[in-house]
C-alpha cells in the first residue's frame, strides 16, 4: 500500500527542486538584462569561463542530469565543447534553450512517485537514483547561477542592480 506521506514528500521535493531552477532563471535573466553581448562572453582570464559558456554548460548538464534520466532520450552531450570560446552563440538563443530545458525538467519531475524517484540510472559512469539526479541538477544549476551573478558584478561593479534586497517585499525565498 502506498504511504500518503511518501507521495506528499515526493511531490514537495519535486516542487522545491523546480522552484530552484525557476528562481535561478529569473536571476540569470536579471543579470543578462544588465549586460551587453560582449560582456556575456567576457572571461576574467583565458582559463576561466564566460557567462555564455556557463549558460551552454548549464543547458548540457540539465539535459543530461535533469531530463534524459526521465525520458530515456539519447544522451549526446559533448561536455568539453561547452567551455570552448568557439562555442559562442546568440545570448537570446542560449536563454531560450535553458528556459525550454527548465520546462522539460519540470514536466518530468512534477509527478514522480517515491518508487520512480528511487529508480537507478547510469549517468557519466555513476549509478544514481533519479532523486540524486534531481539534487545534482538543481544544486549544480544554482551554483553556476551564483557564478553568473558574480561575473556580472565583476564587470558592472557599482552599476550592478541587485535583484532582491532584504528591504524588498517578500515572495519566494531567494536563492
Amino acid at each position: 500500500m502506498n504511504n500518503p506521506l511518501n507521495a506528499e514528500f515526493a511531490g514537495e521535493f519535486s516542487r522545491l527542486s523546480v522552484d530552484l531552477l525557476n528562481q535561478s532563471v529569473v536571476k540569470i535573466n536579471h543579470c543578462l538584462g544588465q549586460l551587453t553581448e560582449n560582456q556575456v562572453w567576457w572571461r576574467p582570464q583565458p582559463s576561466m569561463n564566460s557567462i555564455g559558456n556557463l549558460l551552454i554548460h548549464l543547458a548540457g548538464n540539465l539535459r543530461q542530469w535533469g531530463v534524459v534520466p526521465f525520458t530515456l532520450a539519447d544522451d549526446s552531450r559533448d561536455r568539453e565543447s561547452e567551455f570552448s570560446p568557439e562555442s559562442r552563440r546568440e545570448v537570446v538563443e542560449l536563454i531560450q534553450e535553458l528556459e525550454s530545458l527548465v520546462v522539460a525538467a519540470k514536466d518530468q519531475w512534477q509527478y514522480l512517485s517515491e518508487s520512480q524517484l528511487s529508480k537507478t540510472i547510469n549517468i557519466q559512469g555513476f549509478d544514481v537514483s533519479r532523486m540524486q539526479t534531481i539534487i545534482h541538477a538543481s544544486s549544480h544549476f544554482v551554483g553556476h547561477t551564483h557564478q553568473i551573478i558574480q561575473l556580472t558584478r565583476l564587470q558592472l561593479a557599482s552599476d550592478y542592480k541587485f535583484h532582491w534586497t532584504p528591504n524588498d517585499s517578500r515572495g519566494e525565498l531567494p536563492i
